[in-house]
């Protein structure tokens, strides 16, 4: 029996069988040297040559080589498809996730831009609810006024309307009567009193607070105002009442309540509201330009006593003074108690005056005041100043 040799798991008998056996373990060695740094495209290069017969082996070991490359480049190929998967599979959830994460975001941004248009849409029917509230506030107050100045100017048209029915028509005795045909006798301290003109009997006995009648016209006869002047012992209460006594916010011309239409005072003052509508005095400030002075120098105020007529002297700015302010306050001259007075507040008017009309006045003469608010500064106050023409 001839010498048996076991080289890596197969056994070989004889010398020849032994020497190749040898031989093709001592190549396979020298082969698996260089195979721990190849890469699997080398490993196929290998297998190629050792499958085509390049690199030849002698015994069932050089198989035995071949099947182990073939498996480990199976392995390494398995082991590479499985990490391109895994790497697909890490490529699909990033994508995944950013796609959520995207998703997420748009989803923030449309929530955000949905709250900010609701929120736009809210502060427009804010503003919009707002704005008709305001408009209805507005059309209710102009038609509460458009009433209320309708009302006052039907009260003026009827007193102005009797006044110059009384005027054209005439009356045939010279004093007023009653429905009843009682004679109108006035006492102040049991001192009988002038009669009433005429003219003004009936539109007296329509309101017994009537004092008066203010007109002023253009040189060319043109109307720029003409009232009813009321007097009352409370110089607030034609501020908020027209005629009629009813509340209005134009109020009506009224005459300052320490001011005597009988005796009659050295300055008669006239107060009205400087309405934006040019309604009252609104439109008095128009003195305040010398040409406007020229074309309207003449102002007819009667009182239901006598007539008069005047003559436009100052035309001046001036607010309202503290108590305690000793400087000249024009809504306190009334009467003056002497000449030096007088003059000492002719004086004072003609240093405040816009413009020199020329006109002046001496002790002894009476004078007519006519005073709205002025909305140049606090508390403003421009007056018109007329001297009466005997």
């Amino acid at each position: 029996m001839g010498k048996i040799v076991i080289i890596e798991g197969r056994k070989f008998e004889g010398d020849a069988q032994i020497a190749a056996a040898n031989a093709d373990k001592a190549a396979i060695d020298k082969i698996k040297a260089s195979m721990d740094h190849m890469s699997l495209s080398d490993l196929k290069l290998l297998s190629r040559k050792l499958h085509s017969g390049r690199i030849n082996f002698g015994t069932d070991l050089g198989r035995d080589f071949m099947e182990e490359i073939d498996d480990t480049i199976d392995k390494m190929e398995r082991s590479e498809k499985s990490s391109d998967e895994k790497s697909e599979i890490r490529v699909s959830k990033k994508k995944s996730s950013d796609k959520v994460k995207k998703t997420n975001s748009d989803d923030d941004i449309e929530k955000q831009a949905r709250k900010i248009l609701e929120q736009q849409e809210k502060t427009r029917r804010i503003i919009l609810f707002a704005s008709l509230f305001v408009a209805a506030a507005c059309i209710l107050y102009i038609a509460i006024y458009n009433i209320a100045k309708n009302r006052s100017d039907r009260t003026t048209d009827l007193l102005s309307n009797l006044v110059e029915r009384a005027s054209t028509e005439g009356q045939s005795q010279t004093q007023g009567t009653e429905e009843s045909g009682t004679p109108i006798i006035h006492y102040v301290d049991e001192e009988e009193v002038p009669d009433i003109l005429p003219e003004y009997i009936d539109a007296y006995n329509k309101n017994k607070r009537l004092i008066g009648w203010l007109e002023i016209a253009d040189i060319n006869g043109e109307p720029f105002l003409s009232y009813p002047v009321m007097q009352t012992d409370d110089n607030e209460y034609y501020l908020t009442h027209n005629t009629d006594q009813q509340n209005d916010k134009n109020g009506s011309i009224f005459m300052d309540c320490n001011c005597d239409a009988i005796k009659p005072s050295d300055n008669l003052i006239l107060y009205g509201h400087h309405m934006q509508s040019g309604r009252m005095f609104g439109n008095l400030v128009k003195y305040e330009d010398y040409n406007f002075y020229l074309t309207h120098r003449i102002i007819k105020f009667d009182t239901i006593y006598e007539h008069g007529e005047y003559e436009v002297m100052y035309a001046f700015r001036t607010s309202l003074k503290t108590e305690d302010d000793i400087s000249f306050k024009y809504y306190q001259f009334i009467d003056a108690n002497g000449a030096e007075e007088f003059n000492s507040y002719m004086n004072e008017m003609a240093s405040m005056a816009l413009y020199d009309t020329g006109v002046t006045a001496v002790w002894g003469d009476h004078l007519l005041t006519l005073s709205t608010c002025d909305y140049e500064e606090k508390n403003g106050r421009f007056a018109v100043v007329a001297r009466r023409i005997e």
